[in-house]
């Protein structure tokens, strides 16, 4: 059966130096002599940053202890993402990027020495898509309370949770190349300032988000300078 694929243009492109600021793990913090590298940068995402995503939803088969099926779709293996599914009817499988632009001026400053300013760069093109990728969760979660459902955490391969090998059941799922996103060898995205992930959805979830705390709580990079309250342990 063909599944309904939503592709999403018009993802808003506005980049604040406050949140550059927290993903370089300086929090409330300006550091002076990086000052005028994040505003630089945080002005130029505006035209090297193109986000544009695209999701679809698939129906739960079935979740058993060690992972999830799906009708018409792959199998996720993994305990923890079984644990995250329970209660779940349905799952969105998203890939999210802002292009390849912002990439291709980090590498020339880095070809013309500049290492500084392309480092400012790559943290400005990681919160970027951090906030496209935000943004669509968002509109999933407004569409999923509408209905009186629960949205559940956003699993994404590449986590402590789930190996990176898990983008080939996404990439499955989704046809990303009508985004300019491919999916390599090594299971990394190209461009690299894309996302991907899976949101269990039901009206009864054990693991339910809430837009207003983190998901800390279940990742175990306790060194992360975005981490937000500690880890957790969950019994599976």
């Amino acid at each position: 059966m063909a599944i309904e694929v939503i592709e999403i243009q018009d993802v808003p492109n506005d980049l604040k130096e406050s949140e550059v600021w927290t993903v370089l793990g300086a929090g409330d913090r300006v550091v002076p002599g990086l000052a005028k590298d994040v505003a630089r940068g945080t002005e130029l995402s505006k035209t090297l940053c193109s986000p544009r995503g695209l999701y679809t939803r698939l129906e739960v088969d079935q979740v058993g202890p060690k992972g999830v099926s799906f009708v018409d779709g792959p199998y996720l293996d993994g305990k923890f993402l079984a644990h995250c599914f329970e209660g779940a009817r349905e799952a969105i499988f998203a890939v999210v990027t802002v292009g390849p632009e912002l990439e291709k001026s980090e590498a020339e400053l880095f070809a013309e020495g500049s290492s500084v300013e392309a480092i400012v760069l790559d943290v400005v093109g990681s919160a970027s898509i951090m906030n496209a990728f935000s943004h669509i969760s968002n509109l999933i979660y407004e569409d999923v309370t509408d209905r009186g459902w629960q949205t559940g955490m956003c699993l994404q391969p590449g986590q402590s949770y789930w190996d990176v090998t898990g983008q080939r059941e996404i990439f499955q799922v989704l046809p990303a190349e009508r985004i300019g996103v491919q999916l390599l060898e090594s299971c990394f995205m190209l461009p690299q300032k894309s996302q991907s992930g899976v949101i269990p959805l039901g009206p009864e979830l054990k693991v339910h988000s809430d837009p207003d705390k983190s998901y800390c709580r279940y990742c175990q990079a306790t060194r992360c300078p975005m981490r937000q309250e500690p880890a957790i342990e969950v019994s599976l």
